[in-house]
């Protein structure tokens, strides 16, 4: 390498020696070409970095915005899932309603005989049949309250009704009170009736219309079979069933059962019936049931007005993919279409999404739980166009009772889902990038406009360089292969001033540093290598450290986490409380909140405390755990003072503040429940009461105490209040998480609008309170970050 390298140079000496003239020519195009590769380079290198640039930018915005959608679609699937949960629940509501008082009728015969003779004295309950001409049934003539079909097997050959049968008509005329109202008020429902037990199956209906003329219409021969088991095979001996072996229902908490939709037989439209059973007075047997008629069109409003994107739609369908709800433009776009069940009875309506046309569709499983599923897919909506993405979230409803033909009554699980094309929730990406891509062709074109200038006037500046530097070219040349050879002690005498004089002294001192530093160049380069070593060996190990630290502190604070949530009291612990309806909810801002509640039992006492921590995070979640254990062992060891109670949870908190050398601090309010007496004490939000009959309290609690943890003693400070519980009243905790709840416009949710949803709700259980109160606050925050933890404790006195 050293010989070529050598003739090289001796070569370029030789034309420098004998072609000075034509050696600038060359020495011009040998720069120009150099600059031109270095300009070139430089735009190469420009450009290749704007791209990356656009490509990083691209791929960080999409990775947000994907976050940000997914979190979008997943709290407005939970909202949604909470209003249909709470349509039905209205729905399922009236219905029981309804049969409580039908069975009322059948445990207390003596008021039943005496409804019975209604229709004997009063023209509004008495029914003025009508016989059919064929002989197949009796019904009572338009104009009435409700329609009362009796089939011809409870007829007599004459075809008036038997005297047993007409008894049971009698005796439910009463319906005619009470079921109008109930279609007319409430959820919106398309019909309510009751049929009778399998051996007296009449039928009365309301509103009035043609049913059995209907029936006979779109089921020939329904009468040649009993009721039941004409139109609802099998779902009689599933009630039965049930008596028999309670652990068969589903659902235990009620007995409502659902059908799949149908084609109904008086309306002709697509509806969902609801039943709930009647039963014997011994509760042996089944006697008939009720049921509420829907129609499909109330969740397709619903659900219609579901707004995602410009085009994004959502549907509701069973757990077999049958679609039950969704607009004419979903239909298309997941490929399904409607069919009639073959099942013996009512006409099924089917649109199944496994049945679709679109395989990436028919391949969708139902979720497994609750938790929203995503799935990405692509259709293809015909031969030969480009595939759409998008994306379909899916979210599990509560479950219920369902009867399907003539199998066991079973769970259904009926499913919410959102369809959105995946253009429209990334278009702001694709803005984003086209707005790169132009900046991009900005930046290059303006590259090129430079690599040209500067092109031409490094040429320029070449030329009236290269008529200086010739001249002393072949000193240079010389010397430089004189220093190429090992001869340090080479240097230069170069007498001019411009450039190449000052790159004659800077060879000149070039060779005087290499001469110096060839002598100590290898131990120069052990040392450096042997620092460097080291240096590496101090990172690596400073990075194992900061590795492990962060996993501890990661498992720490999901440790804390777990153990804030365990210690909170379970549903069912709440429900064991006798005389009162508890309901809880708390949700914090961090991994770790400061917010707490708890519930305790000891010897015919409730204790019931709320608290709230200043900040939030992993020590105020632990300094809640605390007081949590603090109250917990002063219950268990019998102290029944309530002031005395808090003074000594205050010491205890104190110290343990003190130790941990923190400047947190609680407000902390204990309430002591006995007999209907409520005894309050401590520090925290205001108390709102609302009585049976609406009256609203609001009791302040900043005259009962100061904030635990900032002095020793408090106890010359502690105040107590005692309130009368009376059934039905309604008491109402909850931190300044839920009053301090920003909209979008920074306005708060307030005390005020907390206390209309409670008295607008404070007849409803307490469950369904403290619903009414969580989802009244998500719907005010909206899409805005929650930045406090959310507390709140609704106790009822039943």
């Amino acid at each position: 390498m050293e010989a070529k390298e050598r003739k090289k140079f001796s070569i370029v000496q030789w034309i420098v020696e004998r072609s000075s003239g034509r050696f600038r020519t060359k020495f011009m195009l040998v720069a120009s070409f150099g600059v031109l590769i270095a300009l070139a380079s430089s735009a190469g290198t420009a450009l290749y970095n704007v791209t990356r640039l656009e490509q990083e930018a691209s791929a960080e915005v999409y990775g947000g915005l994907a976050r940000a959608n997914d979190e979008y679609l997943e709290n407005y699937i939970e909202t949604t899932a909470l209003r249909l949960d709470l349509l039905f629940e209205q729905t399922f509501s009236e219905l029981r309603m309804t049969a409580s008082m039908l069975q009322t009728l059948i445990d207390y015969p003596d008021a039943a005989e005496a409804i019975g003779t209604l229709p004997d004295k009063s023209s509004f309950f008495k029914d003025d049949f009508e016989v059919d001409p064929n002989g197949k049934w009796t019904q009572n003539k338009p104009g009435e309250q409700s329609v009362m079909s009796v089939w011809h097997y409870m007829l007599e050959k004459d075809g008036s009704i038997k005297p047993d049968i007409l008894k049971d008509v009698k005796k439910n005329a009463i319906f005619d009170l009470f079921g109008p109202a109930i279609v007319k008020n409430g959820s919106e429902k398309l019909q309510v009736y009751y049929v009778g037990p399998k051996e007296k199956p009449i039928m009365r209906l309301t509103p009035w219309l043609e049913m059995a003329q209907t029936f006979d219409r779109l089921y020939p021969g329904h009468t040649d079979k009993n009721f039941w088991d004409s139109f609802f095979p099998g779902i009689y001996e599933g009630w039965q069933r049930w008596l028999k072996d309670p652990s068969s229902k589903p659902v235990p908490k009620t007995d409502v059962t659902g059908y799949p939709p149908y084609i109904d037989a008086a309306t002709g439209g697509n509806i969902v019936t609801f039943f709930n059973p009647l039963w014997t007075k011994d509760r042996t047997d089944c006697a008939g049931a009720v049921a509420i008629d829907i129609t499909l069109d109330q969740a397709v409003a619903l659900i219609r007005h579901v707004h995602i994107k410009s085009s994004g739609f959502a549907f509701m369908s069973m757990s077999d993919t049958n679609v039950l709800a969704i607009n004419s433009e979903g239909e298309k776009v997941l490929g399904i279409g409607t069919r009639d069940g073959q099942n013996e009875g009512v006409k099924e309506v089917k649109r199944l999404l496994s049945q679709s046309q679109f395989p990436e569709v028919a391949k969708i499983a139902m979720p497994s739980s609750e938790k929203p599923v995503f799935h990405r897919v692509s259709i293809q909506r015909a031969p030969g166009e480009p595939a759409t993405p998008y994306v379909i979230v899916l979210r599990r409803l509560p479950g219920m009772n369902f009867y399907r033909g003539e199998k066991p009554i079973g769970m259904e699980y009926w499913v919410l889902g959102f369809v959105v094309p995946e253009s429209e929730l990334f278009s702001t990406v694709h803005t984003a990038q086209r707005a790169i891509q132009s900046t991009a062709g900005n930046i290059l074109g303006q590259q090129i406009i430079v690599v040209v200038l500067s092109l031409f006037a490094v040429l320029v500046g070449i030329a009236w360089v290269a008529r200086r530097i010739t001249a002393n070219l072949v000193d240079l040349s010389e010397a430089a292969h004189r220093l190429m050879n090992k001869d340090y002690s080479m240097r230069v005498n170069i007498d001019s001033q411009d450039e190449i004089g000052r790159l004659g002294m800077t060879f000149n001192a070039m060779a005087s540093d290499i001469e110096r530093y060839t002598a100590n160049l290898e131990e120069l380069v052990s040392e450096r290598t042997m620092a460097l070593e080291k240096a590496n060996e101090e990172i690596s190990e400073l990075n194992a450290k900061l590795a492990q630290e962060n996993i501890r502190l990661g498992a720490e604070l999901n440790v804390a986490r777990q153990l804030q949530l365990m210690v909170l009291p379970a549903p069912s612990e709440l429900q064991e409380i006798p005389g009162l309806d508890i309901a809880g909810y708390m949700a914090p801002a961090d991994e770790v909140g400061g917010d707490s509640y708890d519930v305790l039992r000891s010897d015919g006492l409730v204790k019931i405390g709320i608290g709230d921590v200043t900040g939030h995070g992993l020590e105020s979640g632990v300094l809640m755990l605390m007081v949590q254990t603090a109250v917990r062992t002063l219950l268990a060891s019998n102290e029944r003072d309530p002031k005395k109670f808090l003074s000594i949870v205050n010491k205890v908190i104190y110290q343990n503040i003190q130790r941990i050398r923190s400047d947190k601090n609680l407000s902390l309010t204990l309430l002591d429940y006995s007999d209907g007496q409520l005894q309050l004490t401590g520090q925290h939000e205001d108390l709102i009461i609302v009585r049976k009959d609406g009256t609203l309290d609001r009791i302040e609690t900043m005259g009962l105490g100061l904030p635990i943890g900032i002095d020793l003693d408090i106890s010359d400070f502690i105040g107590s209040i005692e309130v009368k519980l009376e059934p039905g009243d309604v008491v109402t905790l909850f931190s300044d998480g839920i009053t301090e709840a920003e909209d979008s416009a920074e306005e708060q949710y307030g005390i005020d609008r907390l206390c209309h949803v409670i008295s607008r709700n404070h007849e409803r259980t307490s469950r369904e309170i403290k619903d009414a109160i969580i989802e009244d606050v998500l719907a005010h925050v909206g899409y805005n970050k929650i930045h406090d933890d959310i507390t709140v404790l609704v106790i009822k006195r039943v």
